[in-house]
């Protein structure tokens, strides 16, 4: 048997001498698919009937590549199609699941030989010029080397990143949810994306099943199991939102998997709230820290809920090189870390808890590669991206007329939103600045109705102003403009707003600016009321013991100066 099956393979190796040019691995399991490997060979394996003429193996495998050289990409393709459908088939070369922690949110899972990426980011910045990666992303095992799959799990730059899906190359597949319009996106690219319903199993082949799962806002998160093992890969699905959801979706992977192995899951703010805000007596650290304590706590309850073997957190190796941000870098990474709180709270769990860096590499269940992140040094962060801070810096002039333009968009978003923004109770007058201009844009409210002006810059600083928000006129525009441009200003945090005063709870005036500068926003407006009816609703919720989090409500989240 063995010398039969090595002649045979040996006849095929003169035919197509490129086919020995792949993985060995690889190459086993495609002669095992098609029947070329023995069992005393490879080890027992049952198959249908072997393909008998091998002359015509060649040609058929030749035709599965276009153009020739990427025969080794073709093959294994190929091979791992005829792989998958054979009923009942069990891997025998399978080895542990291997997961390897990529960089922020993007993690590489090996499993029974198929190769699948999660929201690859690494090449540039995104949201503009505001988010930058750090530490690096670690891509040894992907440079040269084939992915099957990227997943998707929501269309922030952070996840869905051009400049990056592009660095992959044209032949990876794009796993996204139906229904996000992230199919039309890659496939904007030239890549090939497939839509997963939601919930519903799906084959990679070797074994190797995923489910995809929405949760809330266009995000998803993501199961995958070999059979043995099963990991989830949450990202920025759940730790936003309410307990309450949390536990669903915690049931709803339980009731799919007994036993879940592997959770990674975010714990960043991924917003520009609250520290773009600047306020007369806020303390910026203080009220930063509070923040992100939220969002750690957030996580711990999620790895409490889904009880795994491992958790680990990510999706949050951000920093920003804006000068007015740059102060966030430290007190964000440094104050408090989401795996000490979990020990701290649910100490009595099975669940190991791991602080990881890119480059972690955890198989079976076993650390074999041990990375551990360590704190964020400002100083470190500004020499890393040294290279990059001029393009941060720049500010080049604004056009009289480019402003212009603005003003007519910014106006006829206004006047789209007029019912909703006239329903605020009170008046104000707000500047919005675009770096690089001499004139800024006045937005004022009377009782006449709101007026939108450009002013000389000079003239119209506070305090005849309630609120500056100061910003680039491109992401402005894009803002505007674009779909989801808005995400660059209040996700990427592309702006900072200052108030001239104290905040008075429950007014919030930069909602109604956020209204303004977004073009596909669309509020309903307010009761009758005002601020009146706001303070009598939360007094009823409290008496009524609901503790909803408003997590854009500025007074509440404001930690005062001492």
């Amino acid at each position: 048997m063995i010398c039969e099956g090595l002649e045979r393979v040996g006849r095929l190796e003169a035919l197509c001498p490129q086919l020995f040019e792949i993985p060995p691995k690889d190459l086993i399991l495609l002669l095992k698919t098609l029947g070329l490997a023995g069992e005393s060979l490879y080890g027992s394996l049952e198959l249908p009937t072997p393909v008998q003429h091998l002359q015509g193996l060649a040609e058929e495998l030749l035709a599965f590549t276009d153009p020739p050289q990427n025969f080794g990409r073709g093959i294994r393709r190929h091979g791992r199609r005829l792989y998958s459908e054979v009923p009942g088939f069990v891997y025998a070369g399978a080895r542990p699941m291997r997961i390897t922690f990529i960089a922020h949110a993007c993690i590489l899972i090996e499993a029974n030989g198929v190769r699948i990426l999660s929201d690859p980011w690494w090449n540039g910045p995104c949201f503009g010029a505001q988010w930058w990666l750090y530490p690096d992303a670690f891509l040894e095992p992907i440079n040269q080397r084939r992915i099957d799959y990227v997943y998707i799990s929501h269309g922030h730059h952070d996840h869905f990143h051009p400049p990056t899906l592009r660095q992959l190359g044209s032949a990876i597949k794009l796993l996204v949810p139906s229904g996000s319009g992230l199919a039309e996106a890659g496939r904007a690219l030239g890549l090939e994306a497939i839509e997963t319903g939601d919930e519903q199993e799906m084959s990679l082949g070797s074994g190797v099943n995923c489910r995809v799962i929405k949760t809330h806002s266009g995000d998803s998160l993501m199961t995958l199991t070999d059979g043995t093992e099963t990991c989830i890969n949450a990202n920025d699905a759940l730790h936003p939102y309410p307990a309450e959801l949390q536990n669903r979706f915690a049931s709803i992977l339980k009731r799919y998997h007994s036993r879940i192995d592997y959770l990674f899951c975010g714990y960043g703010i991924a917003s520009h709230f609250p520290n773009c805000y600047v306020l007369p007596g806020k303390d910026p650290v203080g009220s930063a820290v509070r923040r992100q304590q939220h969002f750690n706590r957030s996580w711990a309850h999620i790895v409490h809920a889904v009880a795994p073997r491992f958790a680990f957190p990510f999706a949050a190796d951000v920093v920003f090189l804006e000068p007015e941000l740059r102060w966030t870098n430290e007190p964000v990474h440094n104050a408090e870390r989401p795996v000490d709180v979990y020990r701290k709270l649910h100490a009595a769990d099975a669940t190991t808890v791991v602080d990881i860096a890119p480059g972690f590499v955890i198989e079976g269940g076993k650390v074999v590669a041990d990375r551990r992140r360590e704190p964020v040094r400002l100083e470190a962060v500004l020499d890393h991206w040294r290279d990059a801070i001029p393009r941060v810096e720049r500010e080049p002039p604004v056009e009289p007329a480019a402003l212009r333009v603005l003003i007519g968009d910014l106006s006829r978003n206004i006047e789209r939103n007029r019912a909703y923004l006239e329903s605020f109770p009170g008046h104000y007058r707000v500047l919005i600045v675009c770096r690089g201009s001499d004139s800024a844009i006045a937005v004022e409210k009377a009782r006449e109705g709101i007026s939108v002006s450009a002013v000389e810059l000079a003239k119209a600083q506070p305090p005849r102003c309630d609120l500056v928000y100061r910003t680039r006129l491109s992401y402005l525009r894009n803002s505007l403009t674009d779909d989801f441009g808005y995400e660059v200003l209040f996700v990427g945090s592309g702006g900072i707003f200052e108030y001239s005063r104290a905040v008075v709870p429950g007014l919030n005036l930069h909602r109604e600016l956020m209204v303004m500068v977004n073009g596909t926003a669309s509020p309903r407006p307010r009761p009758a009321g005002g601020l009146r009816q706001w303070r009598l609703f939360k007094l009823l919720k409290r008496v009524l013991g609901r503790r909803d989090i408003d997590l854009y409500d500025l007074a509440a989240w404001t930690v005062p100066l001492r």
